[in-house]
């Protein structure tokens, strides 16, 4: 049993979840003057996964009632998503009603702090919480093991894992999603299916099941039925933006394009979006080369983000496809300020240099992308190609037509 006291320290990273900004900034202060030095802020569900997804965290204050995502359902959005580590997770709202602890079975947070309450009350349920989250009976610890395994591409012992959950948890949705993706990851769809049917029947509202039963269907080229899933799990809450980006990043990979626009669309028109979400749009449309909307929407992004080197990256790439090179170098320059060690976005750089035929600066790029990633072996090769482009330059085309 883990120990009742718990040492916290002031330099804990908190991120504090709510799109009320009175409440959120009230939380933050509370923390502040109780002697954390590091608390950021989400004002919106979005952002704040994004934050999840890119920082490690070291505590997680949630609101419970927000106006896009109910706080236990962004918990369960926490908790599925495979870029995120497991961070405790403290819910502070009004008391749970019946119809929430229905629909959200599973979405038990490791502390519950009823509103109103008392700076002392705060930091008590701090520490509560990280009691809770460290117990070694929290079924959370073996959740973390399996999705450990499953993203490591040990499916087969991911397999085993949630089947020891499952054996003590028939009535979760959740542990037959998590096999259901072993299954699938194995090549064994019709499995992969049954058991997401299961995961629908202990829980008509995990939207999860449904996104995972579309990605198998579009796996056995049944596009229609899994349009249908996607459609399905985006009815459960239409207000919930990272469904729609879930659904259309499936369905750019799979290169249909038209169809990944549509949805994104629906999240536009709807005014449900932010700057990920954005992005994601000019992302679809310069997949269908429309380059000028493409530009149009990873503007928008960049205007609410505008540090952000992905969508720096993306605008870079739009404006070389437009040929406008110059800015297309400004862009990328502007995102490895953020992020200088990137080589993704140098070796983008060198593609845009090599276009304009500027092989020199594209050979010291080339270079630097090399001393820090020495295995890199597309600027090897580039290097390669620019040495033999120097050693064999261009006649020009009307040499011995004009007299020297």
């Amino acid at each position: 049993m883990a120990s009742n006291v718990i040492e916290l320290s002031s330099e804990m990273n908190f991120i504090v979840v709510d799109d009320a900004p009175a409440s959120r900034e009230g939380i933050v202060k509370s923390l502040k003057t109780l002697g954390f030095k590091n608390v950021y802020e989400g004002v919106s569900e979005g952002e704040s996964l994004k934050f999840l997804q890119e920082k490690n965290f070291d505590f997680i204050i949630c609101e419970k009632d927000m106006r896009q995502i109910n706080g236990l359902e962004f918990l369960m959005e926490v908790r599925e998503n495979v870029e995120v580590k497991r961070t405790p997770i403290l819910m502070v709202g009004p008391e749970l009603t019946k119809e929430e602890t229905l629909r959200f079975p599973e979405a038990i947070p490791d502390g519950y702090l009823k509103i109103p309450f008392l700076m002392k009350d705060l930091s008590t349920h701090i520490s509560q919480t990280l009691v809770k989250y460290r117990d070694i009976n929290n079924i959370e610890i073996e959740f973390e093991l399996a999705r450990y395994l499953y993203i490591s591409g040990e499916y087969e012992n991911a397999l085993e894992a949630y089947k020891n959950i499952s054996q003590r948890n028939l009535s979760s949705a959740r542990v037959f999603v998590g096999l259901a993706r072993c299954y699938r990851a194995l090549g064994n769809i019709p499995e992969a299916e049954k058991h997401l049917r299961l995961a629908m029947q202990n829980n008509k509202n995990y939207a999860q099941a449904y996104l995972d039963l579309g990605v198998c269907l579009l796996a056995t080229d049944k596009k229609q039925s899994a349009l249908k899933a996607f459609d399905q799990a985006l009815n459960i809450n239409p207000k919930n933006p990272i469904r729609y980006e879930e659904v259309a990043n499936v369905l750019t990979r799979c290169e249909l394009y038209e169809e990944a626009e549509s949805y994104l669309k629906r999240a536009v028109n709807m005014k449900i979006v932010y700057p990920k979400l954005y992005a994601q749009v000019g992302r679809n449309y310069l997949a269908q080369k429309k380059k000028d909307k493409a530009l149009e929407f990873l503007q928008r992004a960049v205007e609410q983000d505008p540090k952000n080197p992905s969508f720096l990256n993306s605008i870079g790439i739009c404006y070389k496809e437009m040929g406008k090179f110059e800015e297309s170098i400004s862009s990328y320059n502007l995102a490895l300020k953020t992020t200088p060690t990137d080589v993704k976005i140098m070796y983008n750089k060198v593609l845009c240099l090599v276009t304009m035929k500027d092989y020199d600066r594209a050979k010291k790029v080339c270079q630097q992308i090399l001393k820090y990633d020495p295995k890199f072996e597309r600027a090897q090769q580039k290097i390669l190609e620019i040495d033999k482009l120097n050693e064999n330059p261009v006649e020009p085309k009307y040499r011995g037509v004009i007299p020297k």
